[in-house]
């Protein structure tokens, strides 16, 4: 999710919502975690085939598509990179499942085909900040994205050991001192890199300057000094807020209702800066050969009720406003989504951070992260 190919790349930054997809399809939310070749399979002629990741194949998500036309070909990719390197290379699907950040390569690439949002039953549904995602609907007005999973990511702290003076922030995994060795950060750059933009209040946290980077150094340097480790695994960190060992976290907000769950006092921040937000949905290929059942899968997908298992299950939130109201507040509560318009207002949607700037992301922090 951020995920964002789990905030994106796991080997070397913007690493959010991926993992846990991962995580979630090794406990057992996926099945079969088959990887697509540059060879099809052996897809039926008359089924939609639909390449996503692992843990997007439970046939609640798409039902009422299984009520009409049995079951849909799918298989798995396992990040967004793979997925873009086989449909470039020639791999042939009807629909696939990137992420809202990735839509400028995507949409630039000439393998997709604008969708027809006449055909969007539940398009009045959506949320309207959804659908208004950079690259995602070009200047003439032609759809690319059709959104459809969406998750957070912000600070889960223990609120029998923090006192969270004034308002909100993330600063409290930068510079609180005040529980220096006991906070955990997310072992990413690009991530940690924007959220000490956010705080030092750059209105661009996605091309930051060189000169915005020297000061963005200070602030992530106050973070090395303070944090007693950095997390590649979630369960460490939530491990580790479970015995006490630290008090607050960098989290993706499944990990609020397992705690919540385990009868730990925890929260899940909503920083004067905002949350960080990743957006995955359905596109449509250039050479889709079931346009008709395309459709009627990305219906079904983004229906109330598989919205309903999107958020019980998976811990995600979804396009449609109607399944919000097919799950009990305190679920959503307790994933830090109980009024998702107040958050979208605040929250920071995650967006292509350049390759040129990126590895300057990257490069700062792992610089500082080994004492420089």
């Amino acid at each position: 999710m951020e995920w964002r190919d789990a905030d994106r790349r796991l080997p070397t930054g913007n690493l959010d919502r991926r993992s846990l997809l991962k995580a979630l399809g090794s406990v057992g939310l996926g099945v079969a975690m088959m990887s697509a070749t540059k060879t099809n399979p052996a897809f039926a002629a008359d089924q939609v085939s639909v390449y996503t990741w692992t843990t997007y194949n439970n046939p609640k998500l798409f039902q009422s598509y299984i009520d009409k036309h049995g079951k849909p070909d799918i298989s798995f990719f396992g990040d967004t990179d793979e997925a873009f390197s086989k449909l470039a290379g020639g791999y042939k699907v009807d629909l696939s499942h990137p992420c809202a950040d990735d839509m400028v390569r995507w949409q630039k690439s000439g393998m997709l085909k604008p969708i027809d949002e006449s055909k969007l039953s539940h398009l009045k549904s959506f949320w309207p900040e959804l659908l208004k995602l950079p690259a995602t609907v070009d200047e003439s007005g032609n759809r690319w994205f059709v959104p459809f999973d969406w998750g957070n990511t912000s600070i889960l702290y223990r609120t029998d050991k923090v006192e969270i003076k004034g308002d909100p922030s993330w600063s409290l995994l930068f510079t609180d001192d005040r529980y220096k060795g006991q906070i955990s950060s997310y072992d990413s750059g690009p991530p940690n890199v924007e959220i000490a933009a956010a705080i030092l209040g750059y209105p661009d946290l996605f091309n930051l300057t060189d000169d915005q980077l020297k000061e963005c150094a200070k602030l992530l340097r106050r973070q090395r000094d303070n944090v007693r480790f950095y997390w590649s695994d979630q369960s460490t960190a939530e491990q580790s807020l479970a015995s006490g060992e630290i008090v607050a976290a960098y989290a993706w907000n499944d990990a609020v209702a397992r705690l919540k769950k385990q009868g730990l006092p925890v929260s899940y921040m909503n920083p004067k800066e905002g949350m960080r937000t990743w957006v995955c949905g359905l596109v449509m290929m250039k050479d889709v050969a079931q346009e008709d059942l395309a459709y009627d899968f990305i219906n079904a997908f983004t229906s109330p009720d598989a919205g309903q298992f999107c958020v019980e299950t998976l811990g995600t939130g979804h396009v449609n406003r109607k399944a919000f109201d097919m799950v009990d507040p305190k679920v959503l509560d307790s994933l830090g989504i109980g009024n998702p318009t107040a958050m979208m207002e605040r929250t920071v949607f995650l967006r292509a951070v350049p390759e040129e700037r990126r590895k300057k992301y990257v490069n700062l922090f792992n610089t500082i992260k080994a004492g420089g």
